[in-house]
């Protein structure tokens, strides 16, 4: 009888061991139009409470991410430049799927885990805001949202990892409206395990070193002195009704008195050529081989198209967003 119920002991602990192990696995299989052929870097927080750091190659546009992790924990994806392409959410057992375009990480389709897929929806329905990085358009929203879901993780994520207050107190304040529940242990600690890694945009520009159409040679280009400057990058995924749009604002500026500068971010320049000898433009136009690969350029962390950025004369940015509108008017009010 004894050696039954050791026996029967012994069982129960290895299929509970068993079943430990695989609720902590996750699956994230992930399809990015423009991801192509690259090795990508992905850190996330390990089932033992550890940062997993580690590189994959991914092919012909997809990723196939398994592991062992946190539940739930934050998961940062970078391009092999180090430039952060898409952060998730995985919890064990979740068989997530991605879908969408490299260049916009604010519209992407995502299914298999009920807290990922309501933090897109909120992220994809205030893609405008994300787009134009503006807190006072975001900021409000996510207060709005906390305030009806207390017990929601996505109120938490929100907080964390969207919210961009003046004052760095107000982000505890919400965070004392969200239930205990909906703050689980793990996604805090991978906030703060990952915190520092987070890499931010740089807001300075000095030189880049960039392909120019008509020399068909690398030229180097200063945005310090002068006069203000604005930088249009583009890529052929976006529609051509919206590139003309911003072509369009841009022509209305004093090129005397405002340098302009559109920049190609294609992985290929099969459409370059043909693309912008229709703009009936006299600004210079460059293109970024390989996509991102100025030392520069991966500091101004690109993620979406349009991207515009205004500087003043010293290389100081004064706007960055996709609206070439205010990118103008930023212009003509200097």
């Amino acid at each position: 009888m004894r050696h039954n119920i050791l026996l029967y002991s012994i069982v129960l602990f290895i299929v509970g061991t068993l079943c430990s192990c695989s609720n902590n696995k996750f699956q994230a299989d992930i399809e990015l139009k423009g991801l192509g052929n690259q090795r990508v870097r992905i850190v996330y927080c390990g089932a033992d409470g550890n940062i997993v750091d580690t590189w994959q190659l991914a092919e012909k546009d997809h990723l196939l991410i398994k592991g062992s992790c946190a539940s739930p924990s934050m998961m940062y994806i970078y391009n092999s430049m180090s430039v952060s392409i898409m952060r998730l959410v995985v919890s064990g057992g979740d068989k997530i799927k991605v879908t969408g375009k490299l260049i916009n990480s604010y519209d992407l389709k995502v299914e298999g885990s009920d807290i990922l897929v309501k933090w897109n929806n909120f992220i994809v329905q205030h893609k405008a805001a994300y787009q134009v990085k503006n807190p006072q358009m975001l900021n409000p929203e996510i207060e709005k949202f906390v305030k009806s879901n207390p017990r929601s993780v996505v109120s938490t994520l929100l907080v964390l990892f969207d919210y961009s207050p003046s004052d760095d107190t107000k982000i505890d304040k919400l965070l004392e409206m969200i239930d205990d529940v909906a703050k689980p242990n793990s996604l805090l600690e991978s906030y703060n395990a990952m915190k520092s890694r987070i890499i931010k945009p740089s807001t300075e520009i000095g030189t880049l070193n960039l392909f120019e159409l008509i020399s068909q040679d690398f030229e180097s280009t200063s945005f310090k002195g002068g006069k203000p400057s604005v930088l249009f990058f583009w890529d052929k995924l976006m529609e051509n009704n919206e590139r003309k749009t911003v072509i369009e604002e841009l022509k209305m500026l004093d090129q005397e008195k405002v340098k302009i500068v559109d920049i190609n971010i294609d992985a290929d320049s099969t459409s370059w050529n043909s693309t912008v000898s229709g703009d009936s433009t006299s600004w210079k136009h460059y293109w970024v081989p390989g996509s991102m690969m100025n030392s520069e350029v991966i500091r101004l962390q690109i993620v979406s198209t349009p991207t515009i950025i205004v500087t003043d004369s010293l290389g100081k940015q004064l706007y960055r967003g996709n609206d070439g509108t205010k990118a103008r008017q930023i212009i003509e009010s200097l």
